[in-house]
């Protein structure tokens, strides 16, 4: 048996009444609009959704890393339109209703993103290079002092609320629009998942994280886990490899 599957493998595949672990590059790159691989991505839902009583599996450990990273992203989006649109915005008559209405959503939250512009300036944390922002410190470096200023903390309510709104809409969309049977929230267990993600990162050099997603699925008899990433690809699988869940690398 093939233990990965890509590219035609995929469209070849019966998937009806299959199980899909999804891990959170997959779900990041979806909701990317931006990245050249979300193509792929969204066709390969459509293809598995074409099949009956298709369920798709998360643990906690992909939540953690999808609400996470849009989090960032979405500091970092209102980072740069702010600042590429600074002047608009402070010197023009009703700048902000003056800007593109992508770019209002992207900010979305005026007086969150100045105050975190603001933050990033003064304590020199924040490079510029012509119109595009580059943050020198990880973006939660800048969210722990954001969160030392108690006046102003509140601002960054926003910034979460739309990050868990956003993975929220993605689970819906995957049962209300593409008609999947479900979008389950797998258990883990520390004495079956960590012993076997151990296993995994010993035995085919995985990274812990992506132990871990490998081990939730078997432990909840997942038949598939889908992703991205390209460290799954290895010659070891063809090592008598006995996993009972198979491997789905898109893109």
């Amino acid at each position: 048996m093939d233990f990965i599957l890509g590219g035609e493998q995929i469209d070849q595949e019966d998937f009806s009444g299959a199980s899909i672990y999804l891990d959170a590059c997959f779900i990041l790159t979806y909701l990317d609009l931006d990245d050249n691989r979300r193509h792929e991505v969204a066709r390969v839902l459509d293809v598995w959704s074409d099949y009956p009583g298709v369920v798709l599996g998360l643990s906690n450990h992909t939540v953690a890393e999808v609400i996470n990273r849009l989090f960032q992203m979405k500091i970092l989006g209102a980072l740069e339109v702010y600042h590429q649109n600074n002047k608009l915005i402070n010197q023009t008559k009703d700048g902000f209703n003056n800007l593109a209405s992508k770019q209002r959503i992207q900010l979305l939250d005026l007086d969150g993103a100045r105050f975190l512009y603001s933050l990033a300036k003064r304590e020199e944390i924040m490079s510029y290079y012509k119109k595009n922002v580059n943050i020198k410190l990880n973006v939660m470096e800048l969210i722990k002092l954001a969160k030392k200023d108690e006046v102003n903390r509140n601002k960054l309510d926003v910034f979460y609320r739309d990050a868990v709104d956003t993975f929220e809409e993605f689970v819906h969309k995957m049962t209300d629009e593409l008609g999947f049977e479900a979008v389950e929230f797998l258990d883990s267990s520390a004495d079956i998942s960590y012993p076997a993600a151990k296993i995994f990162m010993y035995q085919f050099q995985l990274d812990i994280t992506d132990s871990f997603h490998l081990a939730i699925a078997q432990e909840n008899e997942y038949n598939y886990l889908a992703t991205l990433d390209g460290d799954f690809i290895n010659n070891f699988y063809s090592r008598d490899t006995s996993l009972s869940t198979r491997i789905i690398k898109v893109a």
